[in-house]
């Protein structure tokens, strides 16, 4: 790696970013982070000793010798002055990932949806096979407490982000693709642009390539997969899917048929560069799931709350279907805080079809992030499409009886979607919900 020794990382507590921090951290680098406000993800890098402030702060990026931000760092951002006026090197996150990543054996896993999901899987498997990955993953892994896993290698599990065509910048040994769906038209400009970056992304892949059956011609090869049969039994979800001309059944506990589809992808891609398919079964029982991924939270087994990432239509629509078939005969509840304004504008019409799934709908407020704000985009451009009951919501704050009259008439399944902050929710209501209920 090409980085100088001290370096200053904006955006920290992102989940992209902390996992750099603790990679550059573990391989010996002074780093000193900035972000908004403490997470968990903050507080587990300041008990590795990484120093964090939550405001900007001259004398921190005066000790820096390089910068590596996030794209939610704004440009009028403090201490951009200060690294202007010092030339220093700066790395926008994809750009440092990529040279971090760089000696390893990439294992890239690509598409709008499913790639923090199959990226943990695709690291736990290598774990439980011996491996030692070194993975970046885009949300919490249960079974390492982190977004990041700290390996040997030789290979490196990595998402390749689609955002500002940051996938181009990896040379990846095998990949997996899951879709090819239209996000990030701000950046784009047109669903045929976004099929072209994959083509490139993926004549970079110096081995194999697997993705499902119904993707298109890409212009190479793919090793393709269909998951074929899933079913619930007894706590325990059971899929069986397809490949190269053979089936397999398989046992794990993790809700959803898109989620088998995950698995499935990342069982393809071991099985095809030669780990034994009965060892990669075996060791995906023992895998404990993603923070924001499906997470299932239960009250007498009458009342369920689910957090999930969904943000774009299709993920959305993935989730209900999975809640649909997971839970038949239970009121299906969908609060959704959509993420973006531009996302809102693009696919205000295809998140009220998606949302209709649900029976009824809560619409949060827009979670900006990185875009400033747009007054004449909000929720209330998704309202007219949606074709079931919808409430527009404005937060008030410890308002628990707001959600908790959805729960009247049992069994009710309340998911909370969107890639913002609608996950602080899950909580308070289930914890008021438990002291209703029980």
């Amino acid at each position: 790696m090409t980085f100088p020794k001290r370096l200053r990382l904006w955006g920290i507590g992102g989940v992209g970013m902390s996992a750099l921090a603790e990679h550059l951290h573990q391989r010996g680098y002074l780093i000193t982070g900035y972000d908004r406000e403490p997470s968990p993800q903050t507080e587990r890098l300041q008990r590795l000793g990484i120093p964090i402030d939550f405001s900007p702060r001259s004398e921190a990026i005066q000790a820096a010798e390089g910068v590596i931000y996030t794209p939610a760092i704004p440009a009028d951002f403090p201490e951009w002055a200060e690294a202007r006026r010092r030339s220093l090197p700066v790395w926008r996150r994809a750009q440092a990932l990529a040279e971090c990543v760089a000696p390893y054996k990439v294992l890239a896993v690509a598409g709008a949806h499913g790639k923090t999901s199959t990226s943990a899987i695709l690291t736990w498997l290598l774990h439980a096979l011996g491996a030692s990955p070194v993975a970046f993953v885009g949300g919490i892994m249960r079974n390492f407490g982190s977004t990041y896993r700290g390996g040997e290698g030789p290979w490196a599990v990595v998402e390749a982000d689609e955002y500002d065509k940051a996938l181009l910048l990896l040379q990846p040994e095998h990949a997996i693709l899951l879709s090819v769906d239209p996000d990030h038209l701000e950046i784009y400009g047109s669903p045929e642009s976004v099929v072209e970056t994959y083509k490139i992304f993926l004549s970079q892949v110096r081995g194999l390539c697997v993705g499902p059956a119904h993707l298109p011609e890409l212009g190479r090869s793919l090793l393709r997969y269909q998951v074929e049969g899933y079913g619930v039994r007894e706590g325990r979800v059971y899929f069986s899917y397809t490949w190269a001309g053979g089936s397999r059944v398989v046992e794990w506990s993790q809700v959803g048929r898109h989620f088998a589809e995950n698995a499935a992808a990342a069982l393809v891609l071991l099985e095809a560069i030669g780990y034994p398919y009965k060892d990669v079964r075996e060791a995906l029982r023992d895998f404990q799931g993603v923070h924001r991924r499906m997470e299932v939270y239960s009250v007498r087994n009458r009342y369920f709350l689910v957090s999930d990432y969904a943000h774009h239509p299709t993920e959305i629509k993935r989730t209900l279907e999975a809640l649909r078939e997971s839970f038949p005969g239970f009121r299906l509840i969908a609060v959704f805080q959509p993420h973006l304004y531009s996302r809102t504008a693009f696919f205000a019409e295809e998140f009220g079809k998606a949302l209709s799934l649900a029976d009824e709908v809560v619409l949060f407020p827009i979670y900006a992030a990185r875009e400033p704000s747009t007054p004449h985009v909000t929720h209330k451009l998704i309202s007219p499409h949606v074709r079931v009951p919808v409430r527009e919501y404005l937060p008030l704050k410890d308002n628990m009886d707001y959600f908790l009259v959805y729960f009247a008439e049992a069994p009710v399944v309340m998911a909370f979607l969107g890639a913002g902050d609608i996950y602080r929710w899950v909580a308070p209501v289930y914890n008021a919900l438990t002291k209703s209920f029980t």
